[in-house]
């Protein structure tokens, strides 16, 4: 049961770095969910340049602002937290 878990949580985590690298490839940023640690309506947006933006969503989630760019300790610390760093 251990390994059927680890391999499907490691299939989980490719599929999600695939996903990353096709966006940035494709010029779009990647949204990193805060679970958490963000209102409901927030989220982290890595741009293909590599810094991260704190964004909050409209209403209808059509549209996003910025609120602020994170310095690089804390892109380094949400890239750790979120398992980016290798990617």
């Amino acid at each position: 049961m251990q390994t059927l878990t680890y391999n499907f949580d490691k299939r989980i985590e490719q599929s999600i770095m695939m996903l990353r690298q096709q966006k940035h490839l494709a010029g779009f940023p990647f949204m990193i969910e805060g679970k958490g640690e963000l209102s409901l309506n927030q989220a982290y947006m890595e741009y293909p340049d590599g810094h991260i933006e704190i964004v909050e969503f409209s209403e209808d989630f059509r549209d996003y602002s910025t609120i602020r760019q994170l310095d690089k300790l804390e892109m380094s610390i949400i890239r750790s937290k979120y398992h980016l760093e290798n990617a």
